[in-house]
């Protein structure tokens, strides 16, 4: 599994930015150079959360959920559990 880690690379050294992983023994890495002074994550999530804000604001001008007066029972009744066959029957 990849895991991403925060680092600054200063000639042969890394620099942990947020703490660094808990590894033991050598392990190997892969490095990938970003643009500019923030990540290339920090700027895919940045886009990626404008893009996620803006749909939800075309959601909203559009009156979408106007209709929802409690959006807690709404929510409650959409995570409620529907019976099920085979779930909800004593089967021995």
């Amino acid at each position: 599994m990849r895991r991403a880690y925060k680092a600054m690379l200063r000639g042969d050294r890394v620099e942990w930015l947020d703490g660094a992983p808990d590894i033991d023994g050598a392990v190997q890495v892969f490095v990938t150079l970003s643009d500019g002074a923030g990540s290339g994550a920090d700027q895919a999530d940045q886009a990626e959360g404008k893009s996620a804000f803006e749909s939800l604001q075309a959601l909203a001008d559009m009156g979408a959920f106007d209709d929802i007066d409690d959006p807690v029972a709404w929510q409650r009744e959409l995570r409620r559990d529907r019976p099920m066959p085979l779930r909800d029957c004593d089967v021995d």
